[in-house]
């Protein structure tokens, strides 16, 4: 049985015999199907999308609807019209699994005396996750943005004391006096 779980929950009155899994592999774009009836599991990566084939029964009372309440297909493809652009559980029960999706339009038509609705549906998955994009020529080109944060000096746990050494004292101190010297002179010129 698959289901959609979002605001409203929506689920396929008829279970499709097959699933089709879109682009999982090693960067190849290729197309896993499985057949439900087997309860095949999927091993390896998560698909881009998934889609299948599903029927939607105009008659309400047929022994093969699994869904209680099934009120029809009009009323189910209005259901599908309020999840449209939305983002939902997917749920296959036959294979234990579920994932994110939006809800896409789907193709069919009616067909046969019942007006039975045979029509296909693809599901991307919904991933909340910002596309980041990444070029070496751009991080070439463009100096990196480091901020650094300033950390404070590590505290002495030696008990050592480093030896100072006054360089700059030595060479200060002679001017200091010469330029005291002048202006005392000076100080002593201007008074009476």
């Amino acid at each position: 049985m698959i289901r959609l779980q979002g605001k409203y929950r929506l689920t396929f009155p008829v279970t499709p015999a097959e699933i089709q899994f879109r682009g999982y592999g090693n960067d190849i774009e290729s197309t896993s199907t499985i057949n439900l009836l087997t309860n095949n599991r999927i091993s390896g990566r998560r698909p881009k999308s998934i889609s299948f084939d599903f029927f939607l029964p105009g008659d309400t009372e047929a022994p093969y609807i699994e869904v209680e309440g099934y009120q029809g297909p009009r009323e189910w493809l209005a259901g599908i019209d309020r999840l449209m652009g939305a983002a939902v559980l997917l749920t296959i029960s036959e294979l234990d699994l579920a994932w994110n999706v939006l809800i896409g339009p789907c193709d069919g038509r009616f067909v046969g005396k019942n007006v039975d609705y045979h029509g296909s549906i693809e599901f991307p998955l919904f991933m909340k996750d910002e596309f980041v994009t990444w070029s070496n020529q751009t991080q070439v080109l463009s100096p990196s943005s480091v901020i650094a944060k300033q950390q404070t000096a590590r505290p002495n746990t030696s008990g050592k004391k480093p030896k100072k050494k006054n360089n700059n004292e030595s060479l200060i101190a002679p001017l200091q006096a010469l330029q005291r010297d002048r202006i005392q002179s000076k100080v002593k010129g201007f008074q009476p």
